[in-house]
């Protein structure tokens, strides 16, 4: 036993050590997975930039998978909330409104990324013409975007509430919060939000029909957008001012505004293309070095878990095996010792229980033979009194049977008796039964005749049969 001991005190410290080196692997391979994550969000964002939906989305699930492995809330969060923006508004509206609500949660103080979520669970709820929803989660995103102490965060809800009102039709509404957008941005106004401004106030007029007011604003816009050369912010503005200039019945400068609506979008196009090739092909090398160290790293991390695991499963059983050992030798002489006087007593108890058993059935059967004897009595004599209703020796023995109880009832008391709790059973599983049926259901336990059956009804051994059939398909049926 001492040698079994201390070979077990080394295992032990083996094993600790094992434990160590495996902990600190598995702490290392935690580091690297979330680096993974995060990795793959960047390359997410990457793809997306580039137009490239589909492995984006690809990307950005890959990056909630290792996110949710390591923990690391923030990167599931905004892969969560990435995923729910490329779903787009088509997507099944349950899995949409889990992923905002899960970003949101994910999100925690960061009060602008809570603000954005909310702001698009609001624009889903929109687009399927659910206001009252809508508004509830926009009011949620404007709390957050003001504890944010972001002004572009509050103006873009704001803005976003316009562009909801505006939808609506409700033109009062709309132009209040494209007031508030204006004042959210009073500290930082410029001549691209002045134009998004009249431009959202033409808007709103000219759809109402207060074509004077329009005209107000779309000469505001009409001054700002014409001032510069280039117009790489602006270009989409000179459609609102070509359909006016339309309705106005102007068509030389709408078409006029058209051409520069065209030109600015084919140029807006270029740069974009030029900009996205670039930022693309500069991070596609960062992305490939990096993927190549993380590569490396992974796979020593995984060479470091799969020896360590196989030493500590094997340490471990090792110790289990001692363990077990030392306690089978220490079993092993109480058992000897108490095996004899245990068997013993088990066929002591063995013939104490026999005879206990062999008692109580004899009990039993005597007072069951009994009780049917006394059933069957009552029985034969109540078919004998239908009979005989006029002889006075009758009369009285039914007197001293019955002791001028209902019959039935009385010999309701000799089968509960009998059978324990079988009417209460019978009432709750077949509550469609009538009485002629119960009656004959309860009938059948003891060894009567049809002849005696029918005559104790009260009826004919043909009704008798009937009467069985009927009771056993209800029975059935239940």
């Amino acid at each position: 036993m001492r040698i079994d001991s201390a070979l077990f005190c080394n295992v032990i410290r083996i094993l600790s050590l094992l434990l160590t080196f495996l902990l600190f692997g598995c702490q290392s391979a935690s580091h690297d997975v979330r680096q993974i994550g995060r990795e793959a969000l960047t390359e997410a964002y990457i793809q997306l930039d580039s137009s490239n939906k589909t492995e984006a989305m690809r990307l950005f699930k890959e990056a909630e998978h290792y996110g949710l492995l390591a923990d690391d809330t923030l990167t599931v969060a905004h892969a969560r909330y990435n995923i729910a923006l490329n779903l787009g508004y088509h997507a099944d509206k349950e899995q949409t409104v889990s992923l905002l609500k899960a970003a949101v949660k994910g999100f925690g103080d960061d009060y602008v990324y809570c603000a954005k979520a909310l702001m698009t669970l609001g624009d889903f709820y929109q687009f399927h013409r659910k206001i009252d929803s809508a508004e509830i989660y926009m009011n949620q995103a404007l709390t957050y975007a003001t504890l944010s102490n972001s002004s572009e965060e509050k103006g873009n809800v704001l803005s976003a509430f316009y562009s909801m009102y505006f939808n609506a039709g409700e033109y009062e509404k709309a132009a209040y919060y494209l007031r508030q957008t204006m004042q959210a941005y009073s500290s930082d106004t410029n001549d691209n939000l002045l134009m998004y401004y009249y431009h959202g106030m033409g808007n709103i007029f000219y759809e109402n029909e207060e074509l004077d007011s329009a005209f107000y604003y779309y000469r505001k816009l009409e001054e700002l957008v014409t001032q510069s050369e280039y117009q790489e912010d602006k270009w989409f503005y000179y459609t609102a001012l070509a359909n006016f200039a339309k309705k106005c019945g102007d068509y030389e400068t709408a078409y006029k505004y058209m051409f520069q609506y065209e030109k600015g979008s084919i140029h807006n196009d270029r740069i974009r293309r030029e900009n996205n090739l670039e930022l693309v092909n500069q991070k596609y090398n960062d992305m490939m070095i990096q993927n190549k160290l993380s590569e490396k790293i992974i796979h020593k991390q995984r060479i470091i878990i799969f020896i360590s695991a196989i030493a500590s499963l094997f340490l471990a059983a090792l110790s289990i095996s001692l363990i077990r050992l030392s306690r089978q030798r220490k079993r092993e002489a109480e058992i000897n010792a108490q095996l004899f006087h245990f068997k013993q007593q088990n066929n002591t108890l063995t013939y104490i229980n026999t005879r206990h058993e062999q008692i109580r059935q004899d009990y039993a059967d005597r007072l069951s033979d009994a009780l049917t004897k006394e059933q069957r009595v009552m029985l034969l004599l109540d078919i004998y009194l239908k009979n005989n209703k006029k002889a006075n020796l009758l009369n009285e023995l039914e007197t001293f049977v019955y002791d001028g109880k209902d019959h039935w009832n009385a010999m309701l008391t000799i089968v509960e008796q009998m059978y324990p709790d079988m009417l209460t059973t019978l009432q709750q599983k077949h509550p469609d039964l009538d009485e002629d049926e119960r009656k004959s259901y309860i009938l059948s336990f003891f060894k009567l005749s049809r002849q005696e059956e029918a005559d104790y009804l009260g009826t004919t051994v043909n009704m008798v049969d009937k009467l069985r059939g009927k009771r056993r398909k209800k029975m059935e049926k239940d």
